[in-house]
């Protein structure tokens, strides 16, 4: 009979007086704790590639800094596909959204930290700041800067483009461009599959004459209008770039109302399938002039 080691007989002893049910508990938990240990390495794995070892360990030690290497990534990720082409100068930045927050909270209490857009319709600027409100401090961080183009009251049947704050929301469901062209060769929304973003129906004036106009943010023909964006040119809508069209997109920036009600059919074919939303995504688009500072108080 071969010799019993004094260790297998204690496990046996300790087996024999198990229940059968308790041992299988015991093993199933055991494979749930080595799943969810794997679960977490390829967790961290995916944050890795995504944002570098150095940003996950910042993340792991101290999670409310998340918030900045996300603002931080936007910022790379804008000078990637949009670029950092049109300068600005600090003191216009400081100047031009010292009061945003404030304005923001007029339609939002209590305020979130979230992603938003600025245009200065003044003629002498026509330029577009993609930003981020922080709601503890109320502070801004640029995340970059692009060439517009608003509306030309000067043309029979073009209108200012109004000044104020309105919300991208689903009440007034955006859509995507056909890619057609006009009598005149003009892609008029950009090609095929660029994001018009609508604003619903707002007020301006003409010759002191109120009247209502369908407030669009779209992209423009890449070959005849965005060499004229940076100047007074649409309708009264606003054109921007193909790569900044791409990049609000894609991440989502505006898109709070419509990535909580993905589920609706009504939003969803808008969505594309491949898209990035950020963790703090707003819905504002906010409109003044930098000649008439008291305009985006309006």
């Amino acid at each position: 009979m071969p010799e019993v080691k004094k260790g297998d007989r204690i496990r046996y002893i300790v087996l024999s007086n198990l229940n059968i049910k308790e041992v299988v508990l015991m093993r199933l938990k055991k494979a749930a704790l080595g799943g969810a240990i794997l679960f977490l390495v390829l967790w961290l794995i995916i944050l890795v590639k995504a944002y570098g070892s150095e940003v996950v360990q910042a993340i792991w030690l101290n999670p409310s800094s998340g918030q900045e290497f996300q603002v931080k990534k936007m910022q790379d990720e804008f000078a990637r596909i949009v670029g950092n082409h049109t300068a600005l100068e600090p003191e216009y930045f400081k100047t031009m959204t010292v009061d945003i927050a404030k304005l923001i909270l007029d339609v939002e209490q209590p305020l979130e930290s979230q992603y938003f857009v600025f245009v200065d319709r003044n003629p002498r600027r026509q330029v577009i700041l993609t930003c981020f409100l922080n709601s503890q401090d109320k502070s801004i961080t640029l995340i970059g800067v692009d060439k517009v183009s608003t509306g030309n009251e000067k043309r029979i049947g073009f209108f200012i483009t109004p000044c104020g704050v309105f919300i991208n929301s689903i009440e007034f469901l955006g859509y995507r461009a056909l890619g057609t062209k006009n009598d005149q060769g003009w892609c008029g929304l950009g090609v095929k599959n660029s994001r018009v973003w609508d604003f619903g129906w707002q007020k301006t004036y003409k010759k002191n004459e109120e009247i209502s106009i369908r407030l669009l943010m779209h992209a423009t023909d890449p070959y005849f209008g965005e060499k004229r964006l940076g100047r007074v040119d649409s309708k009264g809508c606003i054109r921007i770039s193909g790569k900044l069209n791409k990049f609000l997109d894609h991440y989502g920036l505006l898109d709070r109302e419509y990535e909580a009600n993905k589920n609706k059919k009504t939003v969803a074919w808008l969505l594309k399938a491949d898209r990035q939303p950020v963790a703090y995504a707003g819905k504002y688009l906010l409109i003044g002039d930098s000649g008439n500072y008291n305009e985006i108080q309006k």
